[in-house]
């Protein structure tokens, strides 16, 4: 007799692209778990929860579809005949609106699994005892909450008297075999990429003061994305007279990215906050050396100087450091790169951790 499939109502980003246009690591990691070898095991009951357009909305259209949410989660914990709940949420609004619905699962007598993706949480518990009360009592609704990696666990167990095996490591994934890993010659002039939102707290602009002070050097640097800075940047490129030395060319998408990333000898990614960004583990798979900021679960997949540079964030003299590092022994690059693509492999492929989601479902 054929075993019934367990009912999963999964919470969280399933459209195949933006508004922008581009993919997001929450929005890869829900696609590539329902697309899984994990559907021939679980029935997947989705509610989306991708933000219609990336421009301000107003309060009542955010609670307007919030309230629509809700009615469709509680309707499936209700009605549905469902055995688990699971939500993948960012910080603020978006982690309460899940956690609601994570509570009412479990008031219900469902399994509930609760996996938050934000850097900005940590400056949301740190600076709002109300708003930690509020996440204490939805961690404690959870039978599971992922970690994106051992950082992540270390807080929330420093910050919340809970059990330790109620939070579980899954170490952000990747189909790392879409990347074009082939080694290759470095580049003349050396590829610096950065890729991902054109604001602040990606240090972006950390980025343009390091280039300021390595203007004449072999480099090239390509900016890939956008966002509310993108404008102000591009101009700011203008007045330093960097034109020759950065290009913009806004979100690149598919098979461009891929061969751009594999193309790109260095990624610069000098973020403030940070879960486990997507934008790491791809350049890691296409065999690119990386300097990034030690925030959130980046340390548990960079070592500083084996297969990549760690910096501090707001430090734009750190990335201009490890570019002259790179730029004076460039077999370094290489070497880190192939350290790299090594770690991804074995940390952080969507095979690894689909074993991990069946213990947890089981």
């Amino acid at each position: 007799m054929k075993k019934k499939k367990k009912k999963i109502l999964f919470i969280g980003s399933f459209k195949s692209k933006s508004t922008t246009g581009h993919v997001g690591g929450q929005m890869f990691a829900c696609n590539s778990l329902i697309n899984s070898e994990l559907k021939d095991n679980y029935e997947w009951i989705l509610i989306d929860t991708t933000a219609n357009t990336n421009l301000k909305r107003s309060f009542l259209n955010r609670l307007f579809m919030a309230i629509l949410r809700l009615i469709k989660s509680f309707y499936y914990i209700l009605f549905g005949r469902i055995d688990i709940a699971m939500a993948f949420c960012s910080g603020g609004h978006s982690f309460l609106e899940k956690g609601l619905v994570i509570r009412f699962a479990k008031l219900c007598n469902k399994k509930t699994i609760l996996a938050p993706r934000d850097g900005f949480l940590i400056d949301q518990i740190n600076n709002s005892e109300a708003f930690k009360n509020k996440v204490l009592r939805i961690f404690k609704s959870t039978d599971t909450v992922i970690c994106q990696g051992t950082f992540w666990k270390s807080y929330f167990l420093n910050n919340f008297d809970l059990p330790k095996d109620k939070f579980i490591v899954i170490n952000n994934w990747i189909k790392s075999t879409n990347y074009q890993s082939k080694k290759r010659s470095i580049n003349n002039p050396i590829q610096l990429l950065f890729l991902g939102w054109v604001e602040k707290n990606k240090g972006v602009w950390d980025v343009l003061e390091a280039m300021k002070q390595l203007k004449g050097e072999n480099i090239k640097l390509t900016i890939a994305g956008k966002g509310e800075d993108f404008d102000r940047f591009k101009k700011a490129i203008i007045e330093n007279d960097l034109t020759n030395e950065i290009d913009m060319i806004g979100w690149i998408l598919g098979s461009d990215k891929y061969k751009l990333l594999h193309n790109s000898d260095i990624l610069i990614l000098p973020s403030y906050r940070e879960g486990l960004p997507n934008s790491l583990l791809e350049a890691m798979s296409s065999r690119t050396a990386v300097i990034v900021s030690n925030v959130g679960a980046i340390s548990d997949v960079i070592t500083n100087g084996l297969n990549g540079f760690l910096i501090r964030p707001g430090k734009p003299q750190e990335i201009e450091s490890c570019i002259r590092k790179y730029l004076m022994d460039n077999n370094l690059i290489n070497t880190h790169a192939e350290n790299a693509l090594k770690t991804v492999r074995s940390k952080n492929s969507l095979e690894a951790v689909l074993p991990l989601f069946k213990s947890i479902f089981e």
